[in-house]
C-alpha cells in the first residue's frame, strides 16, 4: 500500500510539471477568444484605432467574419490593408465595422495564425462626456464545421472627458415625422439635452416652424439629462415635405447655438403633382439660333393615378408632350424655346400643370429667357498662353516662334497686336477670323543687348470682342539659361526605432530638396503598407532643403513598410506576451519542482519511520 501511495504521489508531481510546461495556447483551450484593444480616453473630433486580435484554433480555419459596433453616431472607416493578414472584404456602415477573411479554398488558415483587425473611429464633436460602449462578435468555420460564434472580449468602453466649459449635448441628432394629409398628428418624440462640460448649462429652445412644438423650452443641467417632448401639429397642412430646425442656445456654452434638424412628411390622400426642376432658364443670342431644349419631369407623389396636362402663357414657349398620366413613374417633357423675331431682353413665362382631382393642382413652373447681343460677340482665343526665347550663342538671334489667334465666339473677330519691346516683332500684326486660326510669326533681334533676362507682353485687341484685350507674356534670356522649374527630390529616409512593442511611436523622416531654380510647394505623402496615412506640405526656395518628419503608432503586431517618394523602409511591431502564464512559466516549473522534492522527501521519511 505504501508503495502505491509513493507511485501516486510521483505521478501527480510529474503531471503538475507537465501542465506547467504545456504551451500557453493549448493550456487555454482551442477557443478563438477575439480581444478588443481601445484607448482609455478619446477626445471629441479625434480619430483613433480599434484593434481586435485572435488566433486560428485549428487548421482549416475559414469563413471568418468580424462585426464590431461602436457608439451610435460615431463614424467608422475600414481598409483591408490595415488588417493582418490583409482582409478579403471590409464594409463600414455608419458606426458598424465588418471585416472578413475567406482563406485559401479547401485549406483556410493554419492553426496558430495571428489575426489583427484594425479599423478607425472618429468621435463626433457633440459626443457626451462619460463612458461609451463597443460590442461585437466573431463568426467562423473550422473545415466544414460551423458556424461558431464568439463575442468580442477585452476593452469595451472609452471615456470622453468633461469639457472645460459648458457644452451642449443632445440625443437624437435629428428628428423625422410622418403623417397623412387630413389624418391625426404623428406621435411625439423625445429629445434629451445634457451638459458635457463643467459648470451649469442653462439651455433654451426655439424653432422656425409653426407646426413644431417643444415642452419644456428651457432648463438647466450640470450633467444630468433633461427630457424634452417634441410634437407636431399638422392641422390645416397639405401633403408635402416640410423641413425645420430646433435651436438649442446657451451663451456660455462653447458650441452654442446647436441645431437639431427636423423633417415632416405629410403623405397625400389624393393624387399629388410633383415635378423637377422647380424652374427653367434659357439663354440665347439675338438673331442667333434657338437654345437647346430643357426637360421637365412630372410624376404622382400621392395615391391613385395622376392625369396631368400642360399649358403656358408665352408664344415663344412650347412643350412635348402636353399631357400624360402617372401612378408614380416619372414622365419626361421636352420644353422648347423659339426666339425668331425676338429682340435683346429678358422674358418670363409660366408652364401650368393641371391635374383634375390632385390635391395640389394647379402647379406653376417659372421659365426665364435671356436674349443678349453680348452673347453674339466675337471672343479672342490664342495659343500658346506664354512664349520664351533663349539666345544661346553670342550675337545670334533665337529661332522664331508662332502664335495662333482665332475667334471662339460668333460673327467676325478683327484683331490687332502691339508690344512694348524694341527687340520683339510680329508678322502680321492684324487679321480677322470667323473661327479659323490665324498664324503669327514672332521674331527677336538681340543686337546691342547685354546678357540678362527680359520680359514683355503682346497685347491682342479686338473691338466688340467679349474678352478684349488679352495679353501673351513673352520672356527673353540673352547669354544665360532660363530658370528651370521647381523639382523636388526625397533622400535619407530614416525609421527610428525599427522594432517596437504595440502602441509605441515610430519616427519616420526624410530630406526634401528643391533642385530647381524656382520656389514652389511640395506635398509629401507618408505611405504605410501601400496606404497614404499622413501628408505634409513644404514650400522651398531654389536649392533649399528641409527635413520632413512623421510619427506613426501601430497596435497590431507585424511588419510595416513605409514609403516617402521612391524610398521604402520597414519597421516591426513585436507581439506582446500573450499572458502572465507565458511570461512566468519558468517560475511555475521551479515551484512545482521544489514541491515535488519536498513531497518525495516527506514520503521517504515516513517510510523509514515505519521501520
Amino acid at each position: 500500500m505504501e508503495k502505491m501511495r509513493l507511485l501516486v504521489a510521483f505521478v501527480t508531481i510529474v503531471a503538475l510539471m507537465a501542465v506547467a510546461l504545456i504551451p500557453v495556447d493549448m493550456a487555454l483551450g482551442q477557443e478563438v477568444n477575439p480581444d478588443r484593444t481601445l484607448p482609455p480616453t478619446v477626445e471629441r473630433e479625434e480619430t483613433f484605432d480599434v484593434i481586435v486580435t485572435f488566433t486560428a484554433p485549428e487548421d482549416k480555419f475559414n469563413a471568418i467574419g468580424l462585426a464590431d459596433l461602436c457608439p451610435d453616431g460615431w463614424d467608422v472607416t475600414v481598409n483591408a490593408t490595415w488588417c493582418t493578414p490583409t482582409a478579403d472584404a471590409v464594409l463600414a456602415t455608419g458606426n458598424r465595422a465588418q471585416i472578413g477573411w475567406f482563406g485559401e479554398i479547401g485549406k483556410g488558415f493554419d492553426k496558430g495564425t495571428l489575426f489583427s483587425a484594425l479599423y478607425k473611429v472618429t468621435v463626433p464633436d457633440y459626443a457626451c462626456a462619460g463612458s461609451h460602449t463597443f460590442s461585437g462578435s466573431l463568426e467562423y468555420w473550422v473545415g466544414s464545421e460551423g458556424p461558431y460564434l464568439e463575442n468580442v472580449t477585452g476593452d469595451s468602453e472609452v471615456d470622453v472627458p468633461v469639457y472645460n466649459s459648458p457644452l451642449i449635448c443632445c440625443n437624437p441628432r435629428s428628428f423625422s415625422f410622418s403623417a397623412t394629409e387630413g389624418g391625426s398628428n404623428p406621435a411625439s418624440q423625445t429629445l434629451e439635452i445634457s451638459n458635457s462640460g463643467v459648470d451649469m448649462l442653462d439651455w433654451l429652445l426655439s424653432d422656425d416652424a409653426g407646426w413644431l412644438g417643444e415642452n419644456p423650452t428651457s432648463g438647466s443641467s450640470t450633467g444630468e439629462r433633461d427630457t424634452v417632448d417634441v410634437s407636431v401639429d399638422i392641422t390645416g397642412m397639405s401633403a408635402g415635405n416640410y423641413p425645420a430646425n430646433i435651436t438649442i442656445t446657451d451663451p456660455g456654452a462653447d458650441n452654442s447655438p446647436w441645431t437639431v434638424p427636423v423633417s415632416l412628411h405629410i403623405g397625400s390622400s389624393t393624387p399629388q403633382i410633383s415635378f423637377d426642376p422647380e424652374s427653367l432658364s434659357f439663354t440665347a443670342a439675338e438673331g442667333g439660333s434657338k437654345p437647346a431644349p430643357e426637360t421637365l419631369d412630372i410624376w404622382n407623389s400621392g395615391v391613385d393615378r395622376l392625369d396631368w396636362s400642360l399649358s403656358d402663357d408665352a408664344a415663344w414657349l412650347s412643350e412635348n408632350p402636353t399631357g400624360g398620366s402617372s401612378t408614380g413613374e416619372h414622365d419626361t417633357v421636352s420644353v422648347f424655346v423659339d426666339i425668331a423675331g425676338m429682340s435683346d431682353g429678358d422674358y418670363s413665362a409660366d408652364i401650368t400643370i393641371n391635374a383634375t382631382g390632385a390635391g395640389n393642382s394647379p402647379q406653376k413652373v417659372p421659365v426665364s429667357l435671356h436674349i443678349s447681343t453680348a452673347a453674339a460677340a466675337p471672343e479672342i482665343s490664342f495659343t500658346p498662353k506664354s512664349l520664351s526665347f533663349t539666345a544661346g550663342e553670342e550675337g545670334s538671334n533665337p529661332a522664331n516662334e508662332t502664335l495662333e489667334i482665332w475667334n471662339s465666339g460668333v460673327d467676325t473677330l478683327h484683331w490687332t497686336l502691339t508690344d512694348d519691346a524694341a527687340w520683339l516683332s510680329e508678322n502680321p500684326t492684324s487679321g480677322s477670323s470667323t473661327g479659323e486660326r490665324d498664324t503669327v510669326v514672332l521674331s527677336v533681334d538681340i543686337a546691342g543687348m547685354s546678357d540678362g533676362a527680359y520680359s514683355t507682353g503682346i497685347t491682342i485687341t479686338a473691338p466688340g470682342a467679349s474678352n478684349s484685350p488679352q495679353t501673351v507674356p513673352v520672356a527673353l534670356y540673352v547669354g544665360i539659361s532660363p530658370p528651370s522649374p521647381a523639382q523636388f527630390t526625397i533622400t535619407g529616409l530614416d525609421v527610428t526605432p525599427k522594432r517596437v512593442p504595440p502602441g509605441q511611436p515610430v519616427t519616420v523622416s526624410a530630406q526634401v530638396t528643391n533642385i530647381g531654380d524656382s520656389e514652389a510647394s511640395c506635398t509629401v505623402n507618408l505611405t504605410v503598407n501601400g496606404q497614404v496615412e499622413q501628408t505634409k506640405t513644404v514650400t522651398l526656395a531654389a536649392e533649399a532643403m528641409e527635413t520632413v518628419t512623421f510619427t506613426v503608432t501601430k497596435e497590431a503586431p507585424g511588419s510595416y513598410t513605409v514609403s516617402m517618394g521612391d524610398l521604402t523602409k520597414e519597421f516591426t511591431v513585436a507581439a506582446a506576451a500573450s499572458s502572465w502564464l507565458s511570461r512566468y512559466w519558468w517560475m511555475i516549473v521551479i515551484v512545482v519542482g521544489v514541491a515535488a522534492v519536498v513531497l518525495l522527501a516527506y514520503f521517504l521519511r515516513r517510510k523509514r519511520a515505519a521501520y
